[in-house]
């Protein structure tokens, strides 16, 4: 009879739902069902033609052998490069900058090197997966900051102080957000900078979605209010600017005095990024920024496609997306009356109705009674799943 048991800080910690949809929707495929994916934030286009050979000569080069744990000295200067030009504010690339494997690992990494056991980490919820669970890993408390549909989904100061305590170390910023896609006024940010600096707690701001916006909205972050990386840490990466999800390749700039900790996690972690992903990423960086600027041109497209689309629906509420390519839509109307949950009913579109979303549990307990729309998929698809959700909530509400 087996004696293990879970460690405590793992026991609470989820895998992220969207792949467990994506394994339910490719069953049913397997049966010969079709089935749309609306589940998945994954861009749907190409990693760009010259970060693909930028990766091909550095095979060719057999550039394939470990490299420094925090990345490839060239690409650690250009990513700082890339910040002055972007935010204008000067890193310093040997104290500052760190390439991790993917955002997540920087997300988690920069959790470990700042909370101790027992300190708080408020984050928004509904929310990405991953900052919940790295306070888990931390032995930290995490402490939901709850995204309400009534007041656009928007993380303010007033309502972030209303969680603040003498426990409070890391507070949590999605600008775009995932996975309600708004994005946050330059005036919130500096209100939540004003609260750090009175409280003396640390801002890790999460801008991997920040080229994405829509309606000439522009991207504030933490960075552009302080001027400085003083307990601020930003986390960015390659998968969704250039379509790089599966190069697996982040970075997170960091205060100097965390540099050193966050080298020793990800040398234990990893030893290094992959090689030939950061030649890539090198490329990305000092390349045409036109098809990032595209893509982005799409994504404004699809939005206006899943917002007419969304607007002949019954018995929904949604708010615009502002940026990033999902939108949060409030189902709690068909719930109540199915008497059923959003993990459910989401089983039940993929079954039935041959279309998946991601239930908002998959994005915190706050998500309960809304699914996710990932719009990083064609028009053809967008305008199809939609219909099938109308057509089910239709159907369904008959019952």
């Amino acid at each position: 009879m087996s004696r293990y048991k879970i460690p405590r800080r793992i026991v609470n910690v989820s895998a992220e739902a969207a792949f467990a949809v994506l394994r339910i929707a490719k069953n049913v495929e397997k049966m010969g069902k079709r089935v749309i994916h609306l589940e998945i934030g994954e861009p749907d286009f190409d990693t760009p033609k010259h970060i693909k050979e930028a990766a091909v000569e550095a095979l060719n080069k057999n550039l394939t052998h470990y490299t420094p744990t925090l990345g490839i000295p060239e690409l650690r200067q250009e990513i700082a490069e890339s910040v002055k030009r972007d935010y204008g504010v000067e890193v310093d690339w040997e104290k500052n900058v760190a390439v991790t494997t993917g955002c997540k690992q920087a997300i988690l990494a920069s959790t470990l090197s700042i909370v101790d056991e027992g300190e708080e980490v408020i984050y928004p919820n509904p929310g990405y997966p991953e900052y919940e669970a790295a306070a888990y890993f931390a032995g930290g408390k995490p402490v939901p900051y709850r995204l309400r549909i009534e007041e656009g989904f928007r993380m303010t100061p007033d309502g972030l102080a209303e969680l603040i305590t003498p426990k409070t170390k890391l507070v949590v910023l999605n600008t775009p957000n995932n996975p309600c896609g708004v994005v946050m006024s330059e005036e919130d940010v500096r209100g939540v900078v004003e609260l750090a600096e009175d409280h003396g707690f640390y801002i890790l701001s999460d801008e991997i979605y920040r080229p994405i916006l829509f309606d000439g909205l522009k991207h504030y972050s933490p960075l552009h209010v302080k001027k400085s990386l003083d307990r601020l840490i930003i986390v960015d990466g390659f998968s969704k600017r250039y379509a790089m999800t599966g190069w697996r390749l982040g970075y997170a700039l960091v205060p100097e005095e965390i540099l050193p900790q966050l080298f020793k996690l990800l040398n234990v972690m990893t030893s290094c990024p992959n090689s030939i992903s950061q030649y890539a990423a090198l490329a990305a960086l000092r390349g045409p920024q036109e098809p990032t600027m595209n893509m982005v041109k799409e994504y404004w497209r699809r939005r206006e496609i899943v917002v007419e689309e969304l607007l002949k629906l019954e018995k929904i509420k949604f708010v615009k997306p502002e940026g990033a390519f999902y939108v949060m839509v409030d189902v709690s109307e068909i719930l109540n009356k199915l008497k059923t949950s959003s993990e459910e009913f989401v089983k039940m579109l993929i079954e039935r109705y041959g279309v998946a979303f991601l239930h908002g549990t998959a994005l915190g307990s706050y998500g309960e009674g809304f699914i996710r729309i990932s719009f990083a998929t064609s028009e053809e698809n967008i305008r199809e799943g939609i219909r099938l959700l109308g057509k089910a909530i239709e159907e369904l509400s008959k019952s």
